[in-house]
């Protein structure tokens, strides 16, 4: 008797316990920390991603984050705050969307030629920052789970 309650005990928990994924790595930009699945490709350090914080691919999905200091507004006289940041974001990207919330994070998604990108936003004492995923825009119903849960693991 003693062995079969072992046994369901032991079942029990590998149907409960050892069915959990693990967490994504956690990565840390500055002031901001970011899970990314460890299948994803650290490309910060290629040509293209000058003048990024950071950018990690997965066919389908690229994430990246700028980090913009709050000092270079300050410098040109604007005194924003992360709403402010986001219409300017808006404007002079030319993109027609509305700034939303998703979550309690503010957030907008459009599709450019043929991608679709979510973009979050983020406030630090110092910066602000623009974390963002795309994908092919034929992708995109089939990821943006994926692509929600990763930008949703911001912390700042």
């Amino acid at each position: 008797m003693k062995k079969a309650l072992l046994l369901l005990l032991i079942l029990a928990l590998c149907l409960t316990g050892c069915s959990h994924e693990p967490a994504a790595p956690s990565y840390q930009f500055d002031d901001l920390s970011i899970q990314i699945p460890e299948d994803y490709i650290n490309l910060s350090d290629e040509e293209f991603a000058e003048g990024l914080s950071f950018v990690f691919g997965l066919d389908p999905i690229a994430i990246n984050g700028l980090r913009e200091e709050k000092a270079t507004f300050q410098a040109h006289g604007l005194e924003l705050d992360l709403q402010a940041y986001g219409k300017l974001l808006l404007k002079s990207n030319n993109v027609s969307t509305q700034l939303t919330e998703k979550d309690g994070i503010p957030t907008f998604t459009y599709t450019s030629g043929d991608f679709t990108y979510v973009v979050t936003l983020w406030e630090t004492e110092e910066a602000f920052w623009t974390v963002q995923a795309y994908c092919p825009t034929a992708d995109y119903s089939k990821v943006k789970g994926d692509i929600w849960e990763i930008l949703s693991s911001v912390t700042v």
